[in-house]
């Protein structure tokens, strides 16, 4: 893949992560002492995640590799009454050690249609291609494997001014089956906290939640969802 053009400017992302038991008292604690996000405050965060034939994105992040990437199609839904939005982008991620950068570009589909489709829809093939607008060229062939969901709540610390995102319910409903075999819908029992800027800590006003179990870690969705699918 070459990145001709990034659109994002590369961030540090910090990631932590807790029992998902315990997602209801991490948000209220949240809630009386961090500012909701003015923007996004709350939503459900959807994902069809793409990989090679090969499995070459799952390897990067299974092997530690310093550079990694993600090619995924997302839409967002009301976390409380779950309509879907109607935009929807297509995703390249790259991942230099604990810095990013990331090009979206918008579908022409909307975030129903794709709550909705089968992940062996032949249409879901031609999407990446979209990212050739954005500088983006795939080198391979990559097809769409599962979708992951969860939903998130974003926040802004008082005193840093970082980004937080608390993500919980993280589950895996359906996969394409040509890519893997069949597997039942599951909620993961890890729910994940991380800050987004120039940290690379918790910042001080944030100590407390290391009283309720957080533990600073590199956790990936993807990864954690493929080794739950290969289990069941």
């Amino acid at each position: 893949m070459s990145d001709k053009t990034a659109n994002k400017v590369a961030v540090h992302e910090t990631k932590f992560i807790i029992s998902n038991i315990k997602s209801h008292q991490i948000i209220e604690w949240l809630q009386c002492s961090c500012r909701a996000d003015p923007e996004f405050p709350a939503g459900t965060v959807s994902s069809i995640y793409y990989d090679t034939r090969n499995w070459g994105f799952l390897a990067e992040k299974i092997n530690s590799d310093y550079l990694k990437t993600k090619v995924r199609i997302r839409w967002y839904s009301d976390i409380s009454n779950k309509k879907d939005f109607e935009k929807s982008f297509v995703e390249a991620k790259f991942k230099i050690g604990n810095r990013r950068k990331k090009v979206r570009s918008l579908t022409p589909y909307s975030g129903t249609w794709f709550s909705r489709c089968r992940l062996d829809n032949s249409r879901l093939l031609e999407i990446p291609f979209l990212l050739r607008n954005k500088g983006i060229i795939l080198n391979q062939s990559v097809f769409p494997v599962y979708q992951i969901s969860y939903k998130r709540l974003r926040f802004i610390e008082p005193y840093t001014g970082c980004r937080i995102c608390f993500d919980y319910d993280i589950s895996a409903p359906r996969v394409n089956n040509y890519m893997l075999p069949k597997s039942n819908p599951f909620k993961l029992q890890t729910a994940v906290f991380e800050i987004k800027g120039n940290v690379s800590d918790l910042p001080f006003h944030l100590y407390p939640l290391t009283d309720m179990g957080f533990e600073k870690a590199s956790f990936s969705k993807y990864k954690a969802c493929y080794e739950k699918i290969m289990r069941s």
